[in-house]
């Protein structure tokens, strides 16, 4: 069974982090990191503070783009989020490519939900007192701005399994500020 941990979103960053000299590079990868690991540790406060006063994502499925826009939608999206333990996703990132004001990561994204929470949509065949994971290959765009160096938003490209094939996973929970 898959145990899910979400420290593995940071590794491949201190991975890189460690051969990394230019400044701004640095500063985009560490602004990266605290931005995972407060929403991964459902630190709201700290994970709107790395975001531009005027966020905007984009999480494409197929042509239709669902991600929030601006600062009340962003705070409402991550509320959401945190509040149904979905944010303690792994998105085991494989690969970095850093340019000018824009990172772009890559790996295999597990998003966790509680047998509950898919018994309460409707779905049958889950125990409520387990948790169940889709799956699939992700590739995220994280552009700055380079005045502030805050993240303006996600541009996610993810095909995940359906939900209704999500298999049971331990979750290995990460504290926000807990050292890792």
């Amino acid at each position: 069974m898959k145990i899910l941990d979400s420290r593995s979103n940071w590794r491949h960053i201190d991975e890189v982090l460690e051969s990394e000299s230019d400044d701004w590079r640095r500063h985009m990868l560490l602004q990266l990191k605290e931005h995972v690991q407060a929403e991964c540790g459902s630190n709201l406060e700290a994970l709107l503070d790395t975001m531009a006063d005027e966020p905007a994502f984009h999480i494409w499925s197929a042509n239709e783009d669902s991600g929030p826009k601006g600062a009340d939608k962003l705070r409402e999206f991550y509320s959401g989020l945190i509040e149904s333990g979905s944010n303690r996703f792994e998105y085991a990132v494989e690969r970095i490519i850093i340019g000018d004001d824009t990172l772009v990561t890559e790996g295999e994204l597990y998003t966790p939900f509680s047998g509950e929470q898919l018994t309460a949509m409707g779905l049958e065949g889950f125990d409520k007192d387990k948790y169940y994971a889709t799956r699939g290959r992700t590739v995220t765009f994280w552009p700055f701005e380079t005045s502030t160096g805050k993240i303006i938003g996600e541009d996610i490209y993810s095909l995940t399994t359906d939900i209704t094939d999500a298999e049971e996973v331990i979750l290995n929970e990460y504290t926000y500020g807990e050292n890792s």
